[in-house]
């Protein structure tokens, strides 16, 4: 018997032959609550919290089984009793929660790959599933409130995942007026004041991109009594300073008249499986520190995998992307210096000495976004030095084996080849 459960709007069930009359508003939120725990046992304990505020009345353990006889009319075998509790049984397919968290999950991992293209339709996709409010039209004011909160967080976030992927794509001028909206119905979300920033500077109004922050400042300090995030905060210091990192990437190929470096080998063509370790090392491209240390031994792939995630993340990194050789015979200064000329620092002007290299390379990368990825280090003191001290940058290393790195550096182990 083929079934459809919807949850994202009013609360509607679908049979073989189109909708069924589902009942009164009691009736609707008892199916709500098996279809949110659906495939497990619900007991009629929990199901009198979900649905009743405070104390329950002395009917309610009748009047839940009343409500689900009359569902089980439509729903058949799908809904069973299982020693003093309730199941009903939904493929993936029946219950849109379900698609839409399938939907967002996909587009959102394809956003962590550094894949707007292959994100958008996805959240665009998880999105229209939504008719309204989840659960619209049910009493309120009991523990399943809790449970539909918690969809509407889940639609938010794919929101704002959705306009971060049209902010990659290029679209900025056509997301100010929907940000806008979505901040006027949830004034407190700071990813999205930050996105409308981001949209109206790209736009060419970094005047409106201004004025949003101090907009955003007035509803912190009004509604909560706190003064923005550091993120957004960081943000408006770089709109002062028209830090070129906010340039979407297609709109320069070129920085302060250097060769944006693309030094990254070709991707890998046949590199097959280790699709957990390249989540991992892309995942930790965007953390902070962003710095990921992929060990293991000869010919395990290493080199291969941080290919493979720089080509992956490299849209994220719109100043470019270094790839650097290490080895035991190559010195942290020399390492140094040839990443600094990858910057466009001319030969001749590479400071002499370690600490100044250093200093420079830290400058360079504050107001841009690189991707830097060291090859066969071999000792921790080719690294430390070019661990980005701001955020926007990240670092990509391999070495043969675990490195002395800070705690939340994420390390990423491979296998000897069998065979």
């Amino acid at each position: 018997m083929s079934i459809e459960v919807r949850l994202l709007g009013p609360v509607e069930l679908r049979g073989e032959h189109g909708p069924v009359h589902s009942g009164p508003a009691k009736r609707r939120a008892v199916l709500a609550a098996l279809a949110l725990e659906a495939n497990r046992p619900v007991t009629l304990h929990r199901l009198t919290e979900l649905l009743w505020a405070g104390e329950p009345p002395p009917s309610a353990v009748a009047n839940i089984r009343n409500h689900v006889a009359a569902l089980r009319r439509t729903l058949g075998g799908r809904l069973v009793s299982r020693h003093g509790a309730y199941q009903l049984d939904l493929d993936p397919y029946e219950l849109d929660v379900t698609e839409f968290r399938r939907l967002a999950d996909s587009g959102r991992g394809a956003l962590a790959l550094g894949e707007a293209r292959r994100a958008e339709p996805d959240l665009a996709a998880a999105l229209r599933l939504w008719r309204g409010p989840a659960g619209h039209g049910l009493p309120r004011g009991a523990a399943l409130d809790v449970l539909l909160a918690g969809l509407e967080t889940d639609r938010l976030r794919t929101v704002e995942d959705l306009i971060e992927a049209r902010l990659r794509l290029g679209h900025a001028g056509e997301l100010a007026a929907i940000l806008r909206e979505h901040l006027a119905a949830h004034p407190l979300r700071e990813r999205a004041w930050g996105q409308l920033m981001l949209a109206l500077y790209r736009a060419g109004d970094v005047g409106a991109a201004l004025a949003a922050y101090r907009q955003a400042q007035a509803t912190l300090q009004v509604q909560l009594g706190v003064d923005p995030g550091g993120e957004l905060a960081e943000l408006h210091v770089a709109m002062l300073e028209r830090a070129p990192r906010l340039d979407h990437p297609g709109a320069r190929g070129r920085a302060a008249g250097v060769d944006v470096p693309r030094e990254l080998p070709p991707d890998p063509a046949f590199l097959t499986g280790h699709a957990d370790e390249l989540a991992a090392v892309v995942a930790g491209a965007h953390r902070t520190p962003a710095v990921v240390v992929v060990h293991g031994p000869a010919g395990s792939g290493k080199t291969a995998l941080v290919t493979r995630a720089g080509h992956r993340l490299a849209g994220a990194f719109p100043d470019g992307q270094i790839f650097a050789g290490a080895g035991p015979d190559v010195s942290a200064p020399d390492l140094m210096a040839r990443v600094l000329r990858a910057l466009g620092v001319p030969s001749g002007e590479v400071p002499e000495r370690a600490d100044e290299r250093i200093g420079r390379y830290r400058s360079l990368l504050a107001a841009r976004r690189v991707l830097i990825v060291l090859d066969a280090a071999t000792d921790i003191g080719q690294v430390r030095p070019l661990i980005p001290a701001a955020a926007g940058s990240a670092l990509l290393v391999t070495s043969r084996r675990p490195l002395p790195m800070p705690e939340a550096v994420p390390h990423v182990a491979l296998r000897a080849p069998s065979g």
